[in-house]
């Protein structure tokens, strides 16, 4: 393991640890204010504190499983559970939505006088203020260090934080008006809040785990292999390229010349290897099936004084997406006919 990775492992534990220890600290504040007010939106804030809690703890588990190293019986490692965690922690905020419409309709027909409103709403003011910084922190670290479970934590906290400027709304309208049912109405719509947020969390986790393209990685991957084509890179096609955890996949079929010998064949592939992380700034692999080319491909074809050309080379063609995503019959054919 390089410096650089193990810099990367310490900084997502970090921050993992971190939200743990906030969220718990965070979670006896809300509690407090709950047992001073009795107010239903204030327990349903502190409900999804117990949710982080849970939730950060298991993406702490995630994260320093997902930094070990690939082994005999997980050749391409342990990231993968960064999104399952992911999708656990979508799952506890649909729970946490569903039990505060529980709690909170009933409350609606037996409203519970709330009392101490001030000293309630100052704690949850500084436990929202927290929350939203913490959530900034961890999508932040997160997109640096490329952690599903990191950023799926920062959107629930940061979440948190806005369910919090709900509840300080409604109990400050509750306070001025003194219409206790506005309590309940709150809490049932913080809870629909996490409704959706929990669907939103769980659907991106599961389109992790199913390998689902990325078109804005897919477009920043096509232009550096433009920036660094060679003309020995004939015709690449069947681009395809995952994740796991904080590595990145890369693979591809690549038309060489036929007559390279197998040494340059294995010198291609380390250097596209090489440039294209580099390029991207990923940690990875690329892993190249090489064909041969045949007549069919001459017109593609950029290598000077090529030995066994039989037909005229024509102006190379930008590289895109569409084309190089494509298996055969290539539709670089195509263009390169017109």
């Amino acid at each position: 393991m390089n410096s650089d990775t193990s810099s990367v492992d310490r900084t997502r534990s970090r921050a993992a640890i971190i939200a743990v220890a906030v969220g718990l600290l965070l979670f006896f504040v809300k509690a407090g204010a709950y047992f001073i007010t009795g107010s239903n939106a204030i327990l349903s804030d502190a409900l999804e504190s117990i949710v982080n809690v849970v939730a950060s703890s298991f993406a702490l588990y995630a994260v320093l499983r997902s930094s070990r190293p690939p082994d005999r019986n997980y050749p391409y490692g342990y990231g993968k559970i960064e999104l399952f965690s992911a999708g656990f922690e979508g799952a506890m905020v649909i729970i946490a939505g569903l039990g505060i419409l529980w709690i909170s309709i009933p409350a609606f027909w037996n409203p519970r006088p709330l009392a101490q409103l001030d000293l309630g709403l100052a704690l949850i003011i500084v436990g929202g203020v927290v929350n939203y910084l913490l959530g900034v922190y961890l999508i932040r670290t997160g997109r640096n260090v490329r952690s599903d479970a990191l950023v799926a934590d920062g959107h629930h906290v940061q979440s948190d934080s806005f369910t919090t400027l709900g509840v300080v709304i409604g109990l400050v309208l509750v306070w001025v008006t003194g219409w206790e049912w506005i309590d309940p109405l709150v809490a049932c719509i913080v809870a629909l809040n996490l409704l959706r947020i929990g669907a939103r969390i769980t659907r991106e986790s599961l389109t992790g785990l199913m390998d689902k393209s990325d078109p804005e990685f897919m477009a920043k991957l096509v232009e550096a292999m433009q920036r660094l084509r060679q003309p020995g890179w004939i015709a690449p096609h069947h681009l395809r390229s995952w994740r796991s955890g904080a590595t990145r996949y890369v693979d591809f079929h690549l038309v060489v010349p036929r007559y390279w010998e197998l040494e340059q064949v294995h010198q291609t592939e380390t250097d596209i290897d090489r440039g294209l992380m580099q390029a991207l700034g990923e940690q990875g692999q690329v892993i190249i099936h090489v064909d041969p080319c045949i007549a069919d491909y001459c017109p593609l074809c950029q290598m000077p004084d090529c030995p066994v050309r039989v037909q005229a080379a024509k102006p190379p063609l930008a590289w895109k997406v569409d084309l190089l995503t494509a298996g055969p019959p290539h539709p670089l054919f195509a263009q390169s006919n017109v």
